[in-house]
Order: structure tokens, then sequence, then C-alpha cells
């Protein structure tokens, strides 16, 4: 009974042995199948082109090297027009109404002294501004650099020599004095000389004006001129002796300047300009077209308020000669000409547009670049087989 056991026992244990190696097989078999059966489905696959087809020559190797090449230039011409931000101009009608116009200018006389250089305003509506000069300072400039000195010597009430009215009784500057003797009418080369508020005027040739102004949103023009100006019956007039002109030199640097606040990267086109009267002196005139411009720096940003310009500019001379007359005869023609007397300076003429320029800074975005090299991908894949194909590499 007990040999009965034993061979009941083992026969169980072999069984069950036997029982894990039969699942495995099964398992590895069921495996097999499945991979022949996708193996089966893969249209791409090479197993039924021999060897030879399957591997690539010397000719398409240096096809996919051109291609790499390509692609790559492709992909960093991409990622830089991604970094770079570019500016997208809008033209609307301008519709602001009764704003004020802010001129910065920074302009060098290096043939002046400061005593005959003074600022002046005018425009279309009327509004005339002698002298204005109550935001511009005077320096003396001499050889490309301004000297850090008092340009007036001020005087406890300095006398006005004759020229006191009811609302002015004290002439301390210089300044002060030639605008009291031009509202009388009166010369001012005497004083300008003999005054001892314009002693440091006379010294050196040389004048730096830089400085803001304020004017009427409107067309007009702000000067630099010989003589005295001043306004009578509603005409603005340069008081000045004919015999000055041929000494008033408009030699001239414009270090600067600007209509509004400029922004990041605006364009300054008279900056840095430099006029030299070598033969004969005359009148500078620059025509400027402002353009008001509404830019803003990023969709998030304020938007902020400036003017760009663009100008044109004209020279005459102080004896400029014009044909009057021309007579003609069957020898020869004979011309007479009539010389014209001109007011020499320096005038900036502007005019404003009836549009505003809306300019705002644009970035391509990240899933636009994402696109874009994709594109180049498929694209330079798409050629380069077409191009194996038609070499038949």
């Amino acid at each position: 009974m007990s040999e009965g056991l034993r061979k009941r026992g083992s026969l169980s244990s072999s069984a069950s042995a036997s029982a894990p190696s039969s699942s495995s097989s099964s398992s590895s078999s069921s495996s097999k199948r499945i991979a022949k059966v996708v193996k089966a489905l893969d249209v791409y696959s090479n197993s039924k082109v021999a060897r030879e087809f399957t591997e690539a020559s010397d000719r398409a190797k240096q096809l996919s090297r051109f291609g790499y090449a390509v692609m790559g230039v492709l992909l960093v011409s991409e990622v830089r027009a991604y970094l770079r931000v570019e500016e997208r101009d809008h033209m609307v009608v301008d519709t602001t109404l009764g704003e004020r116009l802010n001129i910065t200018l920074n302009v060098s006389f290096p043939a002046l002294k400061c005593s005959q250089v003074h600022l002046d305003a005018m425009d279309v509506a009327g509004d005339y501004h002698p002298y204005m000069e109550q935001h511009v300072r005077k320096r003396r400039w001499r050889e490309g650099r301004i000297i850090e000195e008092p340009e007036e010597t001020n005087v406890e009430c300095g006398s006005c020599f004759g020229a006191e009215t009811t609302t002015l009784k004290c002439c301390d500057t210089c300044e002060s004095l030639t605008r009291a003797y031009a509202a009388k009418g009166w010369s001012t080369g005497d004083v300008k000389r003999n005054a001892p508020q314009c002693a440091q005027h006379n010294e050196a040739k040389g004048c730096n004006l830089a400085g803001w102004l304020e004017v009427n949103k409107v067309g007009g023009n702000f000067h630099v001129a010989l003589g005295e100006s001043t306004v009578r019956d509603n005409r603005f007039i340069h008081q000045f002796n004919p015999t000055d002109a041929p000494a008033f030199n408009v030699s001239h640097v414009i270090h600067d300047l600007s209509f509004g606040d400029p922004y990041p990267g605006m364009a300054l086109p008279l900056r840095g300009m430099v006029k030299n009267c070598r033969e004969s002196t005359g009148l500078y005139q620059y025509f400027i077209k402002l353009v008001p411009t509404l830019y803003t720096s990023s969709p998030s940003a304020a938007p902020f308020r400036t003017t760009r310009y663009s100008f044109t500019h004209r020279f005459r001379p102080l004896q400029q000669q014009q044909e009057a007359v021309e007579h003609r005869d069957h020898h020869a023609h004979a011309r007479a000409h009539a010389p014209t007397a001109l007011l020499p300076g320096v005038f900036w003429v502007y005019d404003l547009s009836a549009f505003m320029v809306q300019v705002t800074r644009h970035r391509p975005t990240l899933t636009h670049l994402i696109v874009r090299v994709c594109a180049i991908v498929g694209g330079v894949t798409t050629i380069l087989g077409a191009v194996a194909r038609l070499l038949g590499l």
C-alpha cells in the first residue's frame, strides 16, 4: 500500500512539472505567429528586395549630404527670422486736434557769436514768437566742444540804456537788453559791442543752441537769422544793416533735431548734418514733412505718440543773380542780371501730414516657427526623393 502511494505521488509531481513547460512553449509559438502576421502586413518591408538594391551608392550619399546642408541653411534662416522683430506700419487719418508740438534741437554755429544767435518761431495760424528762448540755452562752442562758462554777466538791475518801459525796469542780461532795444525798434549793434551785459558774448565766435520749444500743431517755421526780430503791424520782420550781411556766416552743425520724443530705432535724418559756407554766406532752408506717429512696442504696451519726418534742403547764396532780360539779335545773345538781396540765416520750415502712421513691433509665434520647420523638412525630403528617382539612384 505504501508503494502504491509513492507511485501516485511521483506521477502527480511529474504531471505538475510538465504543465509549465507546455504553457511556455504555447506562448512562444503564439508570439511567433503574431510577429509573422505583422511582418506580412508591413508594406515598406525590404525583405523581398535584393540586398544590392537596398544599399546606398556613393552618389546617393552625396545627394543626401547636399539635402542635409540645404535643410540646415533653411532652418537657420527660419530661426533668425523668428528671433527678429519687425515693424508694421498702418496709415490712418489723423483726428487729433488742439495739440501742441514739442521740438527738441541742438545746433552749433561755429562762425557766429552768441550775441548774434537768437531763435524765432512763427506759424500759419498767425502766432509770432520772436526770441523764443525760454527753454533754450546758449553756450560757447569751439572746435567741436562746448565751453562750460557763463555766457552772461549778471549785474544788479542793469541799465537798459534808454529802452526802459513801465514793465521792464532792468536789463540784467544781454538777451533782455537786446529784446528791449528790438521792442523800441532801435539798432542793437552798438549796445551789443559796448554794454557790460554783453561782454562775454563778444569774446569769441562759436555758439551752441540747445533746448526745446513748444509750438502749435500746424505748419510753420523756426529760424536763426541776421538782425533783431520784432512784430510790427501784424508782420514779423528782421531789422539789420545790409552791410553786415556778408559777415553773417551761417555755417552750422545740427547735432540733434526731433519733433517729440523718438522711440528706439527711430530715424532722425537731420542728426549730424554739417553745412559750411566757404565762399559766400546765404540762406539755408530745410523743408520738413512731419508725419504723426503712434508707436506700440508690444501688443500689451500702451501706445506712444511722436512724430517722424523727412526733409529736403536748399541753399541760396547772398548775391544770387537772376536772369532778368534776354536780348536777342542775329549775332549773339546778351543777358542782363539783377541782384536779389536775401536774409542770411537758417530756416527750418515744417508742414504736417493729414495722415497718422501706426507703428507696431511684431514677432512671429512659436507655432509659426514649428510649422515652418516641418514644412522645410518635408519639402526637402520630398524633392530629394524625386531627384533620386530621376537620376536612378
